[in-house]
């Protein structure tokens, strides 16, 4: 699935002082094995026992044990990661972790994003945001990809950094797993290559490898990863307009269409404004954690919500905070806007909760047992359709604040739409199909299901009455025929792409996971004729 990274952060002292590494006299290498377990056309990927010393490593546990981890399961979703974690901004410990690292890591990688091949990256330093992580029995990381770390324009992360810090020996499976692509409806594709922890090993790889943390079936494994930095080298000039453009730092998740140009939301915590042509308007500050989820309202204004639970009212012409207020009491994921400038948002402690113009507090509906990840309302019927991760869709009923009706599902949603004209609802799940409900304000009919992707569907939106647009944990972002279902566009970004959206002069965005948001000409995306 999905990344889906809440960064609470402990700021605490140096965790401890490495001492002086072992080093071969002769080679000037660490000391130890230095192996590749991948086919280099799969990345890069290289393994370097004995990187911290057993004591180093026993150091490291002790420090963060005491300081306490919390459980992942809070802020992902449980079906995929659910061990514990500590965040820490540790700048000393980076520092001398890459003084380790500097000799032995890719001195120059090529642009990721192949742009020009005048274009690559150089060795930086390491991420100071570190982050620990403890996995008991029954936990586990599933099949993902890690996002790109967006420092600023010239500076990015493109390799995952990571050290065993419990030996194989003190618990049972747990390996690291890879894969040679990612996910399909099916489930995970086959193993190509496991590593076992060992204590002090590094691991590094690069971000868009597809792998997986192995349930832990007995004791505890532990492992502290970070992200290494390059810098943008010999680079030459982009259109805007045709190439990926960067402003957030790290995760792109949400974009909505304002009156003028449109809104994105990303895991550094700001909400972009932007030009239809993608050139900066501004950025509203005030979120503490990822802005998950954003949507236009009355005349001029941006409702968001975030990790941080919070939700914010925005005017957008004054880039000015008009409202901030806790709306849920676990991240909240999602908000769509009602009629009378009302709003609804979702979140992850599985409520519904409505609010009345000016963000005041009106209802809280309850009935779903997981997270709820999308909202549609359906104003000409009364009603607000809700999708969560327990699988199903709820109606409920605006004016009586009760649930109208369910359609059921075994399988977690994750996104839903409501088609222009009413009478279709739309769903994405975690397997990569979209199904399409019918006869909403009756009985509801499933009239179609289809594969859309090959991993978690991220979004749905209807682009127009005949064109529904969809964005995959695959990456891909398609264009479908909404009364044929045939696939009529096609794009891609180099991680999971996140939501997509139709812009005017025939143009469509996208976002993802790498930190980019791409721009396609709807002229040449939907067939029409310029």
């Amino acid at each position: 699935m999905s990344n889906v990274v809440k960064e609470r952060v402990q700021h605490v002292a140096p965790v401890l002082c490495l001492a002086a590494p072992t080093r071969d006299d002769t080679t000037g290498s660490l000391a130890g094995e230095r192996r590749a377990p991948l086919p280099p056309a799969l990345g890069y990927c290289e393994v370097f026992e004995h990187f911290l010393s057993p004591a180093e490593c026993r150091g490291l546990i002790e420090r963060v044990e005491s300081t306490g981890f919390a459980a992942a399961s809070d802020d992902y979703p449980p079906s995929y990661r659910n061990n514990d974690r500590l965040v820490v901004d540790d700048p000393t410990l980076a520092a001398q972790l890459f003084h380790r690292l500097q000799q032995h890591a890719p001195q120059v990688l090529p642009a990721a994003d192949a742009v020009s091949s005048h274009e690559h990256f150089a060795l930086a330093r390491l991420n100071e945001r570190i982050r620990f992580c403890r996995y008991r029995a029954g936990q586990e990381f599933t099949i993902h990809q890690d996002g790109v770390y967006h420092a600023d324009e010239q500076h990015q992360s493109r390799l995952t950094f990571m050290i065993y810090l419990t030996d194989g020996d003190d618990f049972d499976d747990g390996d690291t797993l890879f894969y040679a692509r990612g996910p399909t409806a099916h489930g995970a594709p086959a193993v190509v290559a496991r590593v076992r922890p060992r204590i002090g090993t590094l691991i590094l790889f690069d971000h868009s490898v597809w792998h997986a943390g192995e349930p832990v079936t007995r004791g505890r494994k532990h492992v502290v990863r970070s992200d290494v930095i390059y810098r943008r080298v010999h680079a030459v000039d982009r259109d805007a307009r045709a190439l990926p453009f960067v402003g957030h730092q790290g995760y792109v998740w949400a974009l909505a269409k304002l009156d003028e140009g449109f809104a994105s939301g990303g895991r550094d915590r700001a909400i972009r404004l932007w030009s239809d042509d993608g050139t900066p308007r501004g950025v509203l500050h005030g979120h503490q954690q990822s802005v998950l989820g954003l949507a236009a309202y009355g005349q001029g204004q941006l409702a968001s919500v975030s990790r941080d639970r919070t939700l914010r009212l925005w005017d957008v012409p004054s880039q000015r905070c008009l409202r901030s207020t806790v709306a849920h009491q676990a991240a909240a994921l999602c908000v769509a806007a009602l009629e009378d400038e009302g709003l609804a948002t979702g979140g992850a402690d599985g409520v519904v909760s409505l609010w009345a113009s000016g963000a005041q507090p009106a209802a809280a509906l309850h009935g779903h047992s997981g997270w709820v990840w999308a909202l549609a309302p359906l104003p000409q019927a009364g009603l607000l359709a809700s999708a969560s991760e327990d699988g199903d869709v709820r109606l409920w009923s605006l004016s009586q604040r009760t649930c109208a009706g369910i359609l059921r599902g075994c399988v977690p949603l994750r996104t839903l739409a409501v088609s222009p004209d009413q009478t279709t609802l739309v769903t994405g799940d975690t397997h990569g199909r979209v199904q399409m409900w019918t006869d909403l304000n009756e009985r509801p009919r499933l009239v179609h299901t289809f594969a859309a992707h090959d991993a978690a569907v991220r979004r749905v939106r209807y682009l127009d009455a005949d064109t529904l647009a969809t964005a995959g944990e695959d990456g891909h972002v398609r264009c479908w025929q909404s009364s044929d279902l045939t696939l009529r566009f096609e794009a891609r970004h180099t991680n999971f792409a996140t939501d997509v959206l139709p812009l005017s002069d025939r143009q469509l965005v996208s976002c993802s996971y790498d930190g980019t948001i791409l721009a396609s000409r709807l002229a040449t995306a939907l067939g029409a004729s310029e």
